[in-house]
């Protein structure tokens, strides 16, 4: 039986087609393009925006040199999760959002709970085996504060929380982030001069996004 934190995971991170509205009771990880099995719509998991092949896709004249691609906002999880976890939170918190820290499952092995072993993320996911998907438990190793979750379910977690608060993350962007966002929007990058550093070429570029990328930008 899933416990009370496993539910409340999957409440906030379970799959939606936005097509059908199908509900899939599964953890996000691994490849971002998701297909409907009752409808075949293919969509990104993170963001809910469609995938379709570059010939078949209008918003950019780039896009026809791609092969399958979806436009994601850049509070996707496709963008943030090699992010790490103190860089989400801290984004939740300066916008008053609040998170779990501590493992919130009611019902914890109680050799956990005695410490004889460690915990295990409980987190539902399906498997690829040579016979096909397979449903189990992630299982992986849960590390301090990361709400009794394997630091990939964790991520998933905040992140889907910094997308339900609409909240733009370009505050924990790095310069590489900064530069691809201009890149796959067509912007030209602004002009660095020979004494700017990567931080302060870093607050140009997010300067730029600011003023021509809104956070819902297709």
């Amino acid at each position: 039986m899933q416990t009370l934190g496993v539910q409340r995971h999957l409440e906030q991170n379970g799959i939606d087609c936005p097509k059908c509205k199908f509900r899939y009771s599964l953890a996000r990880g691994g490849c971002m393009h998701f297909t409907c099995t009752q409808c075949k719509y293919e969509f990104c998991y993170g963001c809910a925006r469609p995938f379709m092949m570059g010939a078949k896709c209008n918003i950019s004249p780039y896009c026809a040199k791609l092969g399958l691609h979806a436009h994601h906002p850049r509070n996707c999880l496709f963008y943030l999760r090699d992010k790490l976890p103190i860089q989400l939170q801290i984004l939740l918190k300066n916008h008053g959002v609040s998170y779990e820290e501590n493992p919130v499952d009611k019902f914890i092995e109680s050799d956990a709970i005695n410490k004889t072993m460690p915990l295990r993320c409980p987190i539902p996911i399906q498997k690829e085996t040579p016979t096909g998907l397979v449903d189990t438990k992630c299982n992986n190793d849960v590390p301090e504060k990361h709400g009794g979750m394997c630091r990939t379910h964790y991520v998933e977690y905040l992140t889907a929380k910094v997308a339900k608060a609409n909240i733009d993350p370009l505050p924990i962007f790095d310069l590489t982030d900064c530069v691809q966002e201009l890149r796959r929007r067509g912007i030209s990058l602004p002009e660095r001069g020979p004494w700017d550093t990567d931080e302060i070429y870093k607050n140009m570029c997010a300067e730029v996004i600011k003023q021509n990328i809104p956070l819902d930008a297709v």
